[in-house]
C-alpha cells in the first residue's frame, strides 16, 4: 500500500509540475492540428480504403473566389474595386488582402495552392489570438488553451477553414478579436498607441465582412463595463472607428448596391423580417452552438429553439443578478454575448424572408454555412467569462502579471478535450464531405451503399476536379502570357471569346477576368485573337470517374435548387 501511495503521489507531483517550454510548443502544435484532424481525417487507416483529404490537392476555386480573384487580380484593378460591392457587402480589406494572396501565388495555376493555405491559416491565427486574449483576460493559461481548442474543433469551422470566400466572416472575427486585445491593453497599461490598434482593427473587421462592424460595439462594451473613467471615455474609440467605416463604405459604395442580385430577386427592405430573424437566431443558438458543437445535426421548431435560448439566458442572466446584481456581468462575457447576438440578428433578419429550413439544406444553393463563424467565436467568449465567474470589487482589475503557466496535468486535460471534440464532431465533418461531392448516378447508389464507401468516392471525385480545374488554370497562365505578347486586352478576348467557362465557374462569372490583362489593349481582329488563344481557352469536359457505368449520365446533373420560398 505506502508503494503504491507513493507512486500515486509522484504521479501528482508530476502531474502538477510545470509544462516547460518543449512541452509547450508541442501542446500549441497539437491545439492547432486538432481542426486539421478533425477536417481532413489524415489519421484513417489506408486499408478500409481512405483517400487522404489534402487540403491543397483537393482545393478547388469555387463560387465567389472566381469574383473576389478576378476584381483583384493585379494592383490597379484591385484599388478600381476598392469599395465596389459584392452582392451587399463592401469589403477594401478583404480585396487588398485577395490581391496580397494573388500576388504571392504568382500564377493562377498557384492560386489554389495559396488559398487553400490562407484559408486554414486564418483559422490557427484566431485560435492562437483566441486563446491569448482570454488567457489573459482570466489569469490563467488552461483556459486561454481550451478557448483556443473550443474556437475551431468543430464542424462550423469546416467551410471557411476549407473555402477562401466563406473565410470572410472568419478573417472578420480575427479583427474583432484584435479590436478586444488592444482594448484589454488599454485596460491594463493606458498606453495610447493600444486604442490606435483598436480602432484600427474595429474598421478593419467590418472592411472584411459586414458583420465584423459589430466589433466596434463589442469592444465599446468591453471598455465600458471596466467602470474606470478613463476607459469609459475610451470606449467612444471604437464607436468612432465603426462610424468611420461605415459611413465611408456608405459615401464611396452605398451607390452601387443591388441588394436583388443577393435576396433572390428583393430589395433589403423586402428581404428584412426583424421578426423571424429574432425566432430563427432563437433556433441557431440550441441547433448549431450548443448541439452543433457537438457534432450534431439536430432540428428544432421556433418554438422549441425559443424555449431553449432564453432558458440558457435566464439560467445566465439570473444567476449573474443573484451574484452581485448587475454589477457582477464581467466584461468579456458581455462582449461575447453582444458579438454572439448581434451578429445572428443581423444575419437572421436579412435573411428573414426565408423559412429557416432552407438555411439549414445542404448541397443547394441557399446553404450559408459561414453565418454561425461570427458567432461561434462570441460564444467562446461569452463562455469563458461566463465560466470564469461573477466580477467581484478584486476583480475588477485584470491581472497585470503573465497568466499562470501550464501545469502537465491541465496540459493532458486540454489534449482530452481537443480528442473529444474531434471525435464528436468527425461523423458530422464526414458527412459534410459526403455532401460536397456530386450527386450519385444511379450505378453509384448501389456501388457505394455505406459512409465509408461514399467518403471515399467523395474524396476521389475532388481530386478529380481539383486536377481537371488545374489544368485549365495552366492554359490560362500561358494564355495570359501570350495575350501579353501580343498587346491584348480584355476587350479583344471578349470581343473575340464572349463570355469564356471554366470548370466550377458559376454562370454569373466570366473566366477572362482572371486574366492579369489590361482592360484596353491593342486592336486585334478577332479572328486572329481566337487563333492565338483558343487553344488555351477552351473548356474541356472533365474526366469520366473510371467506376461510371455506360448509362450514367455525365457530366452530373447540377444539384437542384431548393423551392423558391413564397414572398412575405
Amino acid at each position: 500500500m505506502a508503494k503504491q501511495a507513493g507512486m500515486i503521489a509522484r504521479i501528482g507531483s508530476w502531474l502538477r509540475g510545470p509544462l516547460g517550454r518543449w512541452g509547450r510548443a508541442a501542446l500549441v502544435l497539437a491545439i492547432l492540428t486538432a481542426p486539421w484532424v478533425l477536417f481532413f481525417n489524415p489519421v484513417a487507416p489506408f486499408a478500409n480504403g481512405h483517400i487522404p483529404r489534402d487540403p491543397v490537392r483537393i482545393y478547388r476555386v469555387y463560387s465567389d473566389d472566381f469574383a473576389f480573384v478576378s476584381a483583384s487580380r493585379d494592383f490597379s484593378r484591385t484599388v478600381g474595386n476598392l469599395f465596389s460591392p459584392h452582392n451587399t457587402h463592401i469589403v477594401p480589406a478583404w480585396r487588398v488582402l485577395t490581391w496580397f494572396l494573388a500576388a504571392c501565388a504568382g500564377s493562377l495555376e498557384r492560386v489554389p495552392d495559396v488559398l487553400a493555405v490562407a484559408s486554414y491559416a486564418i483559422l490557427a491565427a484566431t485560435m492562437m489570438l483566441m486563446g491569448r486574449l482570454t488567457a489573459r483576460e482570466t489569469g490563467r493559461e488552461d483556459v486561454g488553451a481550451a478557448a483556443a481548442v473550443a474556437t475551431g474543433t468543430t464542424s462550423l469551422m469546416l467551410a471557411p477553414a476549407t473555402w477562401y470566400a466563406a473565410g470572410q466572416p472568419l478573417w472578420a472575427s480575427f479583427a474583432a478579436l484584435a479590436a478586444l486585445w488592444y482594448a484589454q491593453s488599454w485596460r491594463r497599461s493606458q498606453a495610447r498607441p493600444a486604442l490606435a490598434l483598436c480602432a484600427a482593427s474595429t474598421a478593419c473587421a467590418g472592411w472584411f465582412w459586414t458583420i465584423g462592424h459589430l466589433a466596434g460595439p463589442s469592444a465599446a462594451l468591453y471598455l465600458w463595463l471596466d467602470g474606470r473613467r478613463s476607459c469609459r471615455r475610451a470606449a467612444a474609440v471604437p464607436i468612432a472607428a465603426t462610424v468611420f467605416a461605415v459611413g465611408l463604405s456608405l459615401i464611396l459604395g452605398a451607390g452601387k448596391v443591388d441588394s436583388r442580385v443577393s435576396f433572390h430577386g428583393r430589395t433589403a427592405a423586402e428581404a428584412a423580417q426583424p421578426v423571424e430573424g429574432f425566432f430563427h437566431t432563437m433556433q441557431a443558438i440550441p441547433e448549431s452552438l450548443v448541439l452543433g458543437n457537438l457534432g450534431l445535426a439536430a432540428e428544432t421548431t421556433a418554438g422549441q429553439g425559443t424555449v431553449l435560448t432564453l432558458g440558457l439566458f435566464a439560467a445566465w442572466a439570473l444567476g449573474r443578478l443573484r451574484q452581485g446584481g448587475l454589477g457582477a456581468f464581467n466584461p468579456i462575457e458581455i462582449a461575447g454575448a453582444a458579438f454572439l447576438g448581434g451578429s445572428y440578428l443581423v444575419e437572421w433578419t436579412v435573411r428573414g424572408y426565408l423559412d429557416y429550413k432552407y438555411l439549414r439544406t445542404i448541397n443547394v444553393d441557399m446553404i450559408v454555412p459561414w453565418y454561425h463563424v461570427a458567432p461561434q467565436v462570441g460564444a467562446v467568449l461569452f463562455v469563458v467569462g461566463w465560466w470564469s465567474g461573477p466580477r467581484t470589487p478584486e476583480s475588477r482589475r485584470l491581472p497585470m502579471l503573465p497568466p499562470a503557466g501550464l501545469t502537465r496535468g491541465a496540459s493532458l486535460g486540454v489534449l482530452a478535450f481537443a480528442a473529444v471534440l474531434v471525435a464528436l464532431n468527425r461523423p458530422r465533418v464526414e458527412d459534410l464531405w459526403i455532401n460536397s461531392a456530386p450527386a450519385m448516378a444511379p450505378s453509384e447508389a448501389r456501388r457505394f451503399p455505406i459512409p465509408e464507401l461514399q467518403r471515399m468516392r467523395a474524396g476521389a471525385m475532388m481530386l478529380e476536379q481539383a486536377e481537371h480545374q488545374r489544368g485549365h488554370l495552366r492554359r490560362f497562365d500561358l494564355a495570359e502570357k501570350a495575350a501579353k505578347s501580343m498587346g491584348i486586352g480584355l476587350d479583344a478576348v471578349h470581343a473575340a471569346f464572349g463570355r469564356v467557362d471554366a470548370p466550377l465557374l458559376p454562370d454569373a462569372y466570366d473566366a477572362a477576368e482572371l486574366l492579369d490583362l489590361p482592360a484596353k489593349g491593342r486592336p486585334t481582329d478577332p479572328a486572329r485573337v481566337r487563333q492565338a488563344l483558343g487553344p488555351y481557352l477552351i473548356l474541356t469536359p472533365p474526366p469520366r470517374p473510371a467506376w461510371y457505368e455506360p448509362t450514367d449520365p455525365w457530366p452530373p446533373p447540377k444539384p437542384k435548387k431548393a423551392e423558391e420560398p413564397a414572398r412575405k
